[in-house]
């Protein structure tokens, strides 16, 4: 009898072992996503399976146009795809945007309506908007993706570099220039920039001043400067044109930079301008016959990436095909192109968390940390390769020069092939 008594015992103790196990089980995967096992930061919702990204872009103002709303859009498309696709380990991208305007306190404003419902921002445009708003990210522990080549933000912890900065963009550029002025008979080409007065700006700036130390052969005359409010640019083009600047780094938006170039041909004044990338948009082609002759004679863009409709680049017939099904009225551009290639390195970001079940911002930097290089297929030249050093969290140091060519798509003709510059290989960060 008492053996019969101890062994209901036993399996009284047993039975309640095994509700205690199961509850906290239970209780576990409560606390990790609603019994997912994924661990769930803010803007994860994990019994609708929906990740929330934050956008800051502008929507409006004279950036919109030719860089926001279609670098915007090569997001928005990207993400279609992967959502039709079945997601991110069953987890749909829903895109909360809000328009910055280009305006570092809107910027600031709009982070701040946004930051709670949103796991990372998926797009930060702009370099002293992005700059706004790097306290916060720290704040908040939050990754941001900058659709920004500033090379500062590749100290930031929390902030995702896509592409070749902005200071080694005009040093490759400059190497291209001094090579182009050999073949001419000249050895010590006079160069001039005009910069934005603002981070992106001093980046250039940045760029040019290291490769004035970098290749004792160039001359340089002049620099000057901008407000993105001036409308007038007669002053800073006359300096060029007085010193005698053969080569003029522009480090500018497309709409000012028309203006540079269109106020230096009324002064006859010719020199060949070196434009980093933000500075060009196609639309710069619908001004006149003429001006658009101008920029096919006298315009190099420093950019990356393959000419828009070469399938022979698998990651640029990725984006064709999601283009046909998701974009179909998209015309050839190179900021949706930039946003695309942005949208894959996020992808890449949230994929290896979600694998390792930690969907937290956390999670999130980690993965970052460790994600070493991002297949981005060509469409965006070299793989990007991350680490955890401000040196590893510079992508790629590539660029190609490009000419203005209006018979090929997208306009750009790949005049130097891809190639890393002596300066731009040894820029520390």
């Amino acid at each position: 009898m008492a053996t019969h008594l101890a062994r209901r015992a036993r399996r009284r103790t047993m039975t309640l072992f095994t509700v205690i196990a199961a509850l906290s089980v239970f209780l576990s995967a409560c606390a990790t996503g609603g019994g997912s096992g994924i661990k769930a930061g803010p803007g994860v919702d994990v019994a609708n399976k929906t990740i929330n990204l934050g956008i800051l872009t502008p929507l409006s103002g004279p950036v919109a146009a030719p860089i926001g709303i279609p670098l915007t859009k090569g997001i928005e498309t990207y993400f279609k795809a992967v959502n039709a696709n079945g997601g991110i380990d069953g987890f749909k991208v829903n895109l909360i945007e809000k328009d910055s305007q280009y305006n570092p306190q809107i910027q600031v404003q709009m982070y701040n309506q946004i930051h709670n419902q949103v796991l990372m921002l998926a797009e930060s445009l702009g370099s002293p908007t992005t700059q706004a708003i790097v306290g916060l990210s720290e704040r908040d522990k939050m990754l941001v993706s900058a659709a920004s080549l500033d090379s500062i933000l590749a100290r930031q912890q929390y902030m995702i570099l896509i592409g070749t900065p902005y200071r080694l963009q005009v040093e490759n550029g400059l190497q291209y220039a001094i090579k182009a002025a050999a073949t001419l008979g000249v050895t010590n080409p006079k160069v001039g920039i005009i910069y934005q007065d603002d981070a992106y700006g001093q980046d250039g700036l940045t760029g040019y001043t290291e490769s004035l130390a970098c290749y004792s052969n160039l001359n340089n005359v002049a620099q000057a400067t901008y407000e993105l409010t001036d409308t007038t640019f007669t002053a800073q083009v006359t300096k060029m044109k007085q010193a005698g600047a053969q080569f003029v780094v522009l480090t500018a938006v497309p709409t000012v930079a028309a203006g540079i170039i269109g106020t230096a041909a009324q002064l006859g004044y010719f020199p060949q301008w070196i434009l980093n990338s933000p500075a060009w948009a196609n639309g710069l082609l619908g001004v006149s016959p003429q001006f658009t002759g101008l920029l096919e004679k006298s315009v190099w863009v420093v950019a990356q990436g393959a000419t828009w409709g070469d399938r022979s680049q698998p990651g640029m017939a990725e984006m064709l095909d999601d283009v046909q099904k998701y974009a179909p009225d998209q015309k050839p551009d190179g900021y949706f192109q930039f946003g695309f290639a942005e949208a894959k390195v996020t992808y890449a970001i949230l994929k290896k968390a979600a694998d390792s079940g930690d969907l937290t911002r956390a999670g999130l930097l980690k993965a970052f940390n460790s994600l070493g290089t991002v297949d981005l297929g060509g469409l965006f030249g070299a793989n990007a390769k991350y680490g955890s050093a401000p040196n590893q969290r510079v992508p790629t140091r590539d660029n190609s020069v490009y000419g203005i060519d209006t018979t090929i798509p997208n306009n750009f003709k790949n005049l130097s092939g891809d190639f890393v510059g002596t300066c731009a290989a040894k820029s520390q960060f």
